[in-house]
């Protein structure tokens, strides 16, 4: 009978431990523990909340759930909020925990950007025009007459009057697969320069006449005897001088040209002494110096200076460069290969100055060469940014230069920095940082204020000593115009690479493109804008994106 009596109590065991459920039976399914989680938002914001939804199964019931957000944050329970009071990246960490000790641990990356910059101060939207395609490091160029040049990587040219109504456009490359990558420059006389042709072998400079009609087309390029002329065209600016004008041909063939600005004939094409063409081409465009030395950067072959009187009076032959620097490691360019160049005054010199990373990686390096002998004057590495993207560099009134920075996720280190090229090694002197991107040359306009724009569409302007001015949304400034909300309803985002170009009269032209890639960011906008702080450029050695904003490329 005791027996019997143990074996019904056995049997009635095994049947409740089959049949009762719920978190709280202490029970298991025979599997393995297994849990994950999911994040509302990522990355997310300073100041916006976080929901942390987590899931568990197998192993034995109830389960016990821990956070952990980066090193100082601990929460419990399954599903949280939190609100994050600082900006970096976070390894977020869930433990769960099994009633009969089994733990697990999954792990996520959460990144936490810094909130938004508040917008403030006046931009005035004068005027807006469409221009077809996608625009990288074209900019617009203002002739003496108010007329605004712009282009993109549709490879039209187009022609504003002031009044920012469409006078002409014409196609300057219909090669399939190539596009246009120049900004225009503009000579005395209105002669619009524009190059174009990234596809190898389809490169050209034209020279246009203010009415439209083509002046000449440039097709002469050259390259070494032992290898093979396919030319495309990256150089963003050409150069202006007194009789000629200054570009380039990249790849590895590629060099410097000059031709005849009236006519277009090949006057000198660079060569090194032993009879090839420095490696690169030309990919930042021609300066010229008042001391008579041509500058241009070869992308990860360095940079390169030459006598201007040489160049120019080699009558249709090859001369070589007077210097060349930083073509091996460790300071080849692993970057910024269409970044512009820009020219200053540092200790009585002048110097060939701008902003890439090389390869020792140490972050953003902001130099300055002796433009007579290409001599390192100074350098400053930007060691809490990473690597460039065609960012640049303009100059202030005290010399100093200001360089366009890239970001990290959940950093504020894109933005600018300010910097006084001292010798061996430039001092900071001032910084405005965002987390954002900035691609652009900056522009120094006549109190010292400094303008840029960002990738994520903002326009900033900061004061001297990098104080916010202005910050204004490209896109909501255009869409809030009743004028073009319908022309413009499709425009998603304001992606700019494109630079400032500040006006004699202070107007401010600018292009950016939607930036949708659904929609193939199918157009971009050129635009007029009016801050109430900017009253003209700046009287400086190199103050915007070609010098002037007729991009003569040329120092005053």
């Amino acid at each position: 009978m005791k027996r019997f009596a143990l074996t019904i109590m056995a049997a009635f065991a095994v049947f409740a431990a089959c049949t009762e459920k719920g978190p709280d039976s202490g029970t298991g399914t025979g599997e393995p523990l297994v849990a994950d989680f999911t994040i509302s938002v990522n990355p997310c914001k300073v100041g916006e909340e976080v929901e942390l939804k987590a899931t568990a199964s197998g192993g034995v019931t109830p389960y016990t759930f821990t956070w952990e957000l980066g090193s100082d944050i601990r929460l419990e329970g399954q599903d949280q909020k939190y609100t994050f009071e600082k900006n970096g990246a976070y390894v977020t960490k869930l433990t769960v925990v099994d009633k009969a000790g089994n733990k697990v641990e999954k792990r996520k990356n959460l990144v936490v950007n810094p909130a938004e910059v508040k917008e403030q101060g006046t931009v005035n939207l004068l005027w807006a025009g469409k221009v077809t395609g996608y625009n990288a490091w074209s900019s617009p160029a203002v002739a003496d007459d108010g007329s605004v040049y712009a282009t993109s990587q549709s490879s039209t040219l187009y022609k504003f009057s002031a009044n920012g109504d469409l006078v002409w456009e014409k196609v300057i490359n219909n090669v399939e697969g190539s596009n246009t990558q120049g900004t225009p420059s503009i000579d005395a006389d209105g002669t619009v320069f524009i190059g174009t042709g990234t596809k190898n072998g389809s490169a050209k400079v034209y020279a246009f006449n203010p009415d439209g009609t083509e002046k000449w087309v440039f097709t002469d390029f050259w390259c070494a005897p032992t290898q093979t002329l396919s030319p495309s065209y990256n150089s963003p600016i050409v150069g202006i001088g007194e009789n000629n004008v200054y570009f380039g041909n990249c790849g590895t063939a590629g060099t410097m040209i000059a031709a005849d600005k009236a006519t277009g004939a090949r006057v000198a094409w660079q060569m090194n002494e032993k009879g090839g063409g420095p490696a690169g081409g030309v990919r930042s465009g021609v300066i010229i110096t008042k001391g008579g030395m041509l500058h241009w950067g070869g992308g990860v072959y360095g940079f390169f200076g030459a006598s201007k009187n040489t160049v120019d009076g080699a009558n249709n032959s090859g001369v070589a460069w007077a210097w060349s620097t930083w073509s091996a490691s460790p300071d080849r360019s692993l970057n910024n290969n269409q970044g512009a160049i820009a020219l200053a005054t540092v200790g009585g010199k002048t110097c060939l100055v701008g902003v890439y990373t090389d390869e020792t990686n140490n972050g953003p390096k902001v130099y300055a060469l002796d433009s007579a002998t290409g001599e390192v004057v100074s350098t400053y590495y930007v060691t809490d940014s990473p690597a460039m993207d065609n960012g640049s560099v303009a100059v202030t009134a005290e010399g100093n230069i200001v360089a366009t920075l890239n970001f990290s996720n959940g950093q504020t280190n894109g933005g600018i920095v300010v910097v006084k090229p001292t010798s061996p090694e430039g001092t900071k002197v001032a910084e405005y940082r965002v987390q954002e991107k900035v691609s652009c040359t900056p522009a120094i306009d006549a109190v010292g204020n400094i303008h840029f724009a960002t990738e994520s569409g903002n326009y900033y302007v900061v004061d001297k000593d990098c104080k916010l001015v202005v910050k204004k949304s490209l896109k909501d400034l255009v869409l809030a115009d009743s004028r073009y909300k319908d022309t413009f309803a499709n425009l998603d985002a304001a992606k700019v690479w494109s630079s400032p170009v500040i006006g004699d009269d202070g107007k401010i032209y600018l292009q950016f493109t939607n930036n949708d890639a659904a929609k193939k960011r199918e157009f971009g906008l050129l635009v007029c804008m009016q801050v109430p702080e900017c009253q003209g450029p700046g009287n400086t050695d190199w103050p915007m994106i070609g010098q002037n904003r007729r991009h003569t490329n040329n120092q005053k």
